[in-house]
């Protein structure tokens, strides 16, 4: 009954990779990434929002929501909480399988080396799938600036309107 509940356990944390908006760079490409970060805003009052982070100021927010593909501004006093993803995560899921089977090479110590494994194994897949995670908790708005496509404010030659998402190109495989 337990090794079920603990097959369960780990068959729904390998297939419940979340998926990232398309803009957000992987890891490697970081420092090179022309796009905003993905943000979700929970406000105090009206619907929750979320998208990709244009500006910040210090009293409004500007995100193109994935909803409507348009600029949304936020008052930063009617934001309750924001969880900013700027890049993709690191999915170890593969793992937990994989070295689920290593441990049989102890014999009859497996039975005390396989509950170590499936530790360890399963706190470096849940890390790597929180990595690149910011939340209001950990960031002030003055440093999630830094998150923005732009970063110093919109251009005066821009006008909100006219920014569209831009999705990077995708890579045909052969």
């Amino acid at each position: 009954m337990k090794t079920n509940i603990a097959l369960i356990g780990l068959l729904i944390i390998l297939f419940s990779n979340c998926t990232s908006p398309r803009y957000l760079p992987s890891s490697d490409k970081i420092d090179v990434n022309e796009y905003g970060s993905y943000i979700k805003i929970i406000h105090k009052t009206a619907s929750n929002m979320d998208g990709e982070l244009i500006a910040i100021d210090s009293n409004k927010i500007v995100v193109l929501t994935e909803e409507t593909k348009k600029c949304m501004t936020v008052s930063v006093y009617d934001v309750k909480r924001f969880k900013l993803k700027y890049a993709k995560p690191k999915h170890y899921g593969w793992t937990i399988p994989t070295f689920l089977v290593y441990p049989f090479i102890h014999g009859l110590l497996s039975i005390f080396t396989m509950p170590i494994h499936l530790i360890v194994t399963i706190s470096v897949t849940a890390s790597g799938e929180m990595a690149f995670k910011y939340s209001d908790k950990e960031m002030t708005y003055e440093k999630l600036r830094m998150f923005a496509r732009f970063p110093q404010g919109i251009p005066s030659n821009i006008v909100l309107a006219s920014i569209k998402q831009k999705l990077p190109p995708t890579r045909v495989m052969r």
